[in-house]
């Protein structure tokens, strides 16, 4: 494992296929770099200029990514496992195959997201208050996710599934969320509002309970 200080020696990592650790770039300018099948463990590239740059195929896991710009970079085919992402934006981001693993993306912006597959994977992720306004996710599996006060406005969730999931506050404004499994999630306070939201969505007897309730109806056993 190669300890680095400059964002040469973390080019030169990369295109060796040498393994980094402890690497300390924060705000570095790696704009448009080939920094394809990186492979990073800890260290911080907080705030870094990663406008453009390809990480297809990087690896990199414990590292700070916090306030990172990841605006349109090719994350394709990439995990990201244990890496705070909090505050990065990676609108226009490709985001094909790409894993996330347990993440910190409290207020990430993930608007326009391109490239998305069916592999695309967002597992035990923290995502509080982040964006993912139009982010076309159809079909997809979402599991073990906190997505409370997340903006999900206009979003694409047609038959996708989420598995143990938090979505408390989420905005759903104009979703499209037909198909949507939202069974075993934890869907915070339901409101008269609740049934437009969640318009076309599969949810359980619990769920469906809690909704008539709160529109002031009674269910009983015939």
């Amino acid at each position: 494992m190669t300890a680095v200080t400059t964002a040469e020696d973390l080019l030169a990592a990369a295109r060796d296929g040498v393994e980094v650790g402890s690497a300390v770039l924060d705000e570095t300018d790696l704009r448009e770099t080939d920094l394809a099948g990186l492979v990073l463990r800890g260290g911080s590239l907080a705030g870094a200029d990663l406008r453009g740059v390809r990480l297809d195929r990087a690896r990199i896991t414990g590292t700070s990514l916090a306030g990172a710009d990841l605006r349109e970079a090719d994350l394709t085919d990439a995990v990201l496992s244990g890496v705070d992402l909090s505050g990065a934006r990676l609108a226009g981001a490709t985001l094909g195959d790409t894993r996330f693993t347990g993440c910190r993306m409290i207020g990430t912006i993930l608007r326009g997201l391109r490239g998305l597959t069916a592999s695309f994977v967002l597992d035990d992720c923290s995502l509080q208050l982040a964006d993912l306004r139009d982010v076309a996710m159809r079909g997809l599996r979402i599991a073990d996710c906190d997505l409370s006060e997340a903006d999900l406005s206009g979003a694409d969730l047609r038959d996708i599934r989420f598995e143990r999931c938090r979505l408390r506050g989420t905005v759903l404004r104009s979703t499209r969320l037909e198909g949507a499994d939202l069974r075993g999630c934890d869907l915070g306070e339901v409101t008269p509002d609740t049934p437009r939201e969640l318009r076309g969505a599969i949810v359980s007897p619990t769920q469906a309970g809690a909704i008539c309730a709160a529109l002031g109806l009674t269910v009983l056993e015939p």
